[in-house]
């Protein structure tokens, strides 16, 4: 009978549905039937039905408190908002030290979101027990569901101070409750909170732990540096908290933290255990410093390599130290003009002992690239090749054949690029399969029956002169291409790859109006979605315009509703909105 009863709710035939769960609740007395036709008499505006229904349970079950919640709620249903109040009330004062009544009472006020009546149910059990740490989890939820802030940090704080382990718990839930947070005041409170704690209970360094990664949501890692260095010497970390603190501030591009960082745990002398990685990750914030800034200098190169070579003797070379070598060598290639050198310290790099073959693959994938750089093209493919035969089945195997069909690409064996390719669409990898079927379908599209195969030859030429960051010769050999050939299928491709260009050299303005352009007169081509999901970045990302950006989401998701950039749009839209997902609290 139960299935026809679902079956009947689920067709939206609640009487019939109705009728069969009548004779279930006489047969067997359950709780889940009385719940369904509670709800059914409900969706039918059967309010006496509800009413004998509840009388009649509570009738059968006069210590069930939580049927008071129930009785209450048709009250308020009814509009009888202070009869409803005082049952309400009832339900709460026969809450004693029954653990189960008390979640059966505030899990029904929950179920009709009186979250006030919630908070009031777990403040009266922990009185009757005389435990204030009980439903501190609950208590918390509760008051985040009204908007308590205060409350409920409290709440977290007083659960971190009897037992740090939830401390990572406390954080993603903090993290979920406070965001979005547009002002800034959720934090701001939790900060005066959480240093009300800190000078309360001084001895207690999970605060202090807390604090640190507030400051790190707030990007004030200035302040993280602050509480974290305090954090180290107190508790005798030997540098850990800090290296770590430098790792994230690398990665935020926030330099001048990162340096204090790596320079605060070298200071505490070469037999810690952070000291030669700190002296390492020291020079790669002074090279993403440089290299990053746009606006570097050639005494500012120069510094950067004798800081390498410094580390390099003072550290001795080996496969522990590679990484260096490779940065000092992609230093020579890329921003010195000074390939040769570059060539030989990865060449000392690949032949050194105790390398890891995954280390050592890298290496000849960058030494591949140097060959290229140079126009030894065939010394090059012939790297690649080594590394794809070593790990077919691998990532890095991937990445080297598909460098290897960029190579066949750049030479105008456009067929051979193609077969690669057309492999490599299937990769694991996101960002590799996307590549592969982008070129594969530039390469079908323009060679062919019908298609001269002139502008893709210098399209490649161009894409050539990309990679060598050679910009200003790879602009002219673009711009020549609609001059000579103005029928070509290759606009759309060349805007979207000045707006690379530019973006690389981040011209953010001459980026987004090759983006413009493309939207405006070629929207109907295959990069179309590309041109509007990048140009509504660049709005929210570097020109913070926040409606222009929302607008240009919005419009990808109207316009194309297939693009793979749909997800990730729709995710940024609602967080621009400032929308807040509903989300249980556990």
């Amino acid at each position: 009978m139960y299935a026809l009863a679902r079956q009947a709710k689920d067709n939206g035939e609640n009487k019939k549905a109705i009728g069969y769960f009548e004779e279930l609740l006489k047969s067997t007395n359950s709780d889940s039937y009385y719940n369904e036709l509670y709800s059914l008499y409900l969706l039918e505006s059967d309010f006496n039905s509800v009413d004998k229904l509840v009388k009649k349970r509570i009738r059968k079950y006069p210590k069930r408190a939580d049927l008071l919640v129930d009785k209450g709620n048709l009250l308020e249903i009814k509009k009888l908002p202070k009869e409803a109040e005082k049952i309400y009330n009832k339900a709460i004062n026969e809450i004693g030290k029954d653990d189960r009544q008390t979640r059966l009472v505030a899990n029904q006020f929950n179920k009709y979101k009186r979250y006030d009546y919630v908070e009031q149910a777990y403040l009266k059990a922990r009185r009757s027990l005389r435990n204030e740490r009980l439903y501190q989890f609950e208590l918390a939820n509760a008051y985040a569901k009204q908007g308590k802030t205060d409350e409920m940090v409290e709440e977290y704080l007083t659960i971190l101070g009897g037992n740090r382990s939830y401390l990572q718990s406390i954080q993603n839930i903090l993290q979920r409750v406070i965001n979005p947070d547009p002002n800034g005041t959720q934090r701001e409170r939790l900060k005066d909170i959480l240093l009300r704690r800190i000078q309360k209970s001084p001895n207690q360094e999970v605060f202090s732990e807390l604090l640190v990664w507030l400051f790190i949501q707030d990007k004030n890692f200035n302040g993280a540096f602050v509480q974290a260095k305090a954090l180290d010497r107190k508790g005798g970390e030997e540098g850990k908290r800090l290296y770590n603190l430098g790792n994230l501030c690398l990665s935020n591009e926030e330099y001048q933290v990162a340096e204090k960082s790596y320079r605060y745990v070298i200071g505490l002398g070469e037999e810690t255990p952070y000291f030669l990685r700190a002296k390492m990750q020291l020079v790669a914030s002074l090279k993403a410093k440089i290299v990053n800034g746009n606006d570097y200098t050639a005494e500012d190169l120069q510094k950067l390599k004798l800081a390498y070579h410094k580390t390099i003797n003072d550290l001795g070379k080996s496969s522990y130290t590679s990484p260096m070598l490779r940065g000092l060598a992609e230093l020579n290639a890329y921003y010195l003009d000074s390939i040769s050198p570059a060539i030989e310290i990865l060449d000392e790099v690949i032949n050194m002992n105790g390398l890891k073959n995954s280390e050592k693959a890298k290496t000849k994938i960058e030494l591949a690239d140097l060959y290229l750089l140079n126009d030894e093209v065939w010394e090059a493919s012939l790297l690649y090749s080594q590394v794809e035969k070593e790990f077919k089945y691998d990532r890095i195997g991937e990445i080297a054949k598909y460098k290897n069909a960029k190579i066949a690409f750049y030479t105008g064996d456009f067929y051979w690029a193609q077969a690669q390719l057309d492999v490599l669409k299937g990769s694991t990898s996101k960002l590799i399969s996307n590549d592969a079927m982008d070129l594969s379908l530039l390469i079908t599209d323009n060679v062919g029956r019908d298609s001269i195969i002139e502008p893709l030859q210098m399209f490649a030429v161009a894409d050539l002169l990309i990679f060598k960051k050679n910009y200003a010769d790879a602009n002219v050999v673009l711009d020549s291409i609609p001059k000579y050939f103005p029928f070509t299928t290759l606009i759309d491709d060349i805007l979207f790859t000045k707006y690379e260009m530019a973006y690389q050299q981040k011209e953010y303005e001459l980026a987004a109006k090759n983006l413009r352009t493309l939207i405006a007169d070629y929207a109907e081509d295959l990069l179309g979605d590309d041109a509007l999901f990048s140009l509504a970045k660049l709005e929210e990302e570097k020109f913070q315009n926040k409606e222009k950006a929302m607008e240009l989401y919005k419009a990808l998701l109207t316009t194309y509703p297939s693009s793979l950039f749909v997800v990730e749009a729709r995710k940024r839209f609602r967080n621009l909105r400032g929308d807040k997902l509903e989300e249980e609290i556990n």
